[in-house]
């Protein structure tokens, strides 16, 4: 039986820990089950552009990805930790990179996925923010400086990122859930997955004579996790122990 797997703001930051030990670990499960992997945002707790310190850092974690590839077609969307992605990720590794939403249809169900990111319309700050960052003169001086430079610049906009992000109160699930009903006004969708605040939730609604499901997948700071879709539309969220 095949499956569709799903993770989310992992942030992982280094190879030794639990998080490092864990994504490995799924990988490698992945590649005997999965017949695709999603990646929702932040899968590192910084990636920008393409440099060599990126690579180099996390060799152990894109070899196995790049294993897995061979197996399965990989989305990555972009999130506010990792962007600029194609050069690597596209071009080396033959991911799908998505810096918004995908609509695409697994198991019997259609799925609307994002990183969740652009979903606060209010949040004007954030957004000019990753406006600025997805410019194509930041993006050309990304791909010019050093790669460790970039690391450490990364690494300063990581933290500022994390401290905004972990500002982010239970009024999110308020603005998810209220994006998504709107949203069922408009597109069919039977489940709708995104990550980003680092708040889990699980909703599912009534529109239209049909029901809908809202499911953000939180992050890995509460322990890692992935959601798994079978062929036959089963969903089940799994830890990782």
């Amino acid at each position: 039986m095949s499956s569709a797997f799903f993770i989310s703001d992992v942030h992982l930051s280094r190879l030794a820990s639990p998080s490092g030990e864990a994504l490995l670990s799924l990988l490698k499960t992945a590649k005997d089950e999965a017949s695709l992997f999603v990646i929702l945002g932040d899968l590192f707790d910084i990636w920008v552009g393409s440099g060599k310190a990126f690579q180099e850092e996390y060799e152990p974690i894109i070899s196995a990805l790049k294993k897995l590839r061979k197996k399965c077609p990989i989305y990555y969307f972009e999130g506010n930790h990792d962007f600029h992605l194609e050069k690597f990720w596209t071009t080396q590794m033959n991911f799908e990179i998505f810096s918004g939403p995908k609509d695409f249809e697994f198991g019997g169900l259609k799925i609307r996925a994002e990183h969740g990111d652009e979903i606060n319309r209010e949040d004007h700050g954030y957004l000019f923010l990753r406006w600025f960052l997805r410019t194509a003169p930041l993006k050309f001086l990304i791909e010019n400086l050093p790669s460790s430079l970039v690391l450490k610049i990364g690494q300063r906009a990581s933290k500022v990122s994390r401290d905004y992000t972990s500002g982010l109160t239970n009024k999110s699930l308020k603005i998810f859930r209220d994006y998504a009903q709107v949203l069922a006004k408009n597109k069919s969708f039977d489940l709708l997955l995104t990550g980003h605040t680092h708040v889990p939730d699980d909703f599912k609604f009534d529109h239209d004579g049909k029901t809908s499901r809202l499911i953000n997948l939180g992050s890995w700071f509460d322990g890692p996790h992935y959601l798994k879709i079978s062929d036959q539309g089963k969903i089940d969220q799994i830890r990782i122990s």
